[in-house]
């Protein structure tokens, strides 16, 4: 289970979302004859395009984002194939598990002193599409050892989630700010910067996100499924993890519950 955060295809961060959200209509664009596949919110199924756009910009506006500042982020959750077999492929579930995990994305933030926040995904604006096709980039094995194309559709159910979310909490949460001496009303800035763990910890965020799926959906989850085992991969501190592999066995086995089935790799 990967979640990820994105810079949009094509655009920015720091103007309006619109080129990302056209971007994510590209399927509706193509498949006019299907059912159209929605933006969804915390609380709503059937978004249209407009509605994101002129939210998620609007909540911007008057909020002393400077220009070179990002006024929305970009998260993506992309299951793996055999999660998505577990869940019976099923949108319903994949929209169920999104709200969660923008629950989490919400606690997850801090102060400058440490101290959570205590906000909760209402707080936040946000909109989510689910979209159902991925391609091959010249970043794949696959198309570096010439066994797909760049460009290429890959094969399976390829879901996955695209979510934007405004910088700014949601204007209806409002609070008093000294700034530059003067007292200014405005809402808080929510950036989970990757150079600040302090203020928001994206590895936690992760974590909480794996697990999540994990209990929700009762998926019994190998050891090199893991978020930490595939990160430790990725910057070459596998010695690292099997230290904490071992005496995480250590321990189960003590419990006389260990359970060591393999499954294929989600990431």
């Amino acid at each position: 289970m990967q979640t990820k955060f994105t810079s949009p295809i094509k655009a920015n961060n720091k103007g309006s979302c619109s080129k990302l959200v056209n971007y994510l209509e590209k399927e509706n664009d193509k498949n006019l004859s299907v059912n159209k596949e929605y933006f969804f919110s915390s609380d709503r199924d059937k978004c249209n395009k407009w509605e994101v756009i002129q939210q998620i910009d609007n909540n911007a506006k008057g909020q002393k984002i400077e220009k070179e500042q990002d006024r929305f982020f970009s998260i993506v959750i992309a299951p793996s194939q055999t999660e998505l077999a577990h869940i019976g492929n099923d949108p319903d579930k994949l929209k169920e598990y999104t709200r969660q995990t923008m629950e989490n994305y919400a606690a997850g933030f801090c102060n400058n002193k440490g101290e959570n926040r205590g906000l909760e995904s209402k707080d936040l604006v946000w909109y989510a599409k689910i979209e159902n096709e991925r391609k091959y980039s010249t970043l794949d094995a696959e198309v570096k050892e010439g066994l797909a194309k760049n460009g290429q559709l890959k094969v399976g159910d390829q879901r996955h989630v695209h979510i934007i979310v405004s910088r700014c909490e949601a204007r209806e949460n409002r609070h008093v700010l000294e700034l530059e001496k003067q007292k200014q009303e405005q809402t808080i800035h929510l950036c989970p910067s990757v150079n600040n763990q302090k203020i928001f910890n994206r590895d936690e965020f992760i974590r909480q996100n794996e697990q999540d799926f994990d209990k929700r959906f009762a998926y019994n989850r190998s050891h090199e499924e893991s978020y930490d085992y595939c990160n430790s991969l990725k910057n070459g501190k596998q010695q690292d993890y099997e230290k904490i592999r071992q005496r995480g066995k250590e321990k189960i086995f003590e419990k006389g519950i260990s359970n060591e089935q393999d499954h294929e790799i989600g990431y």
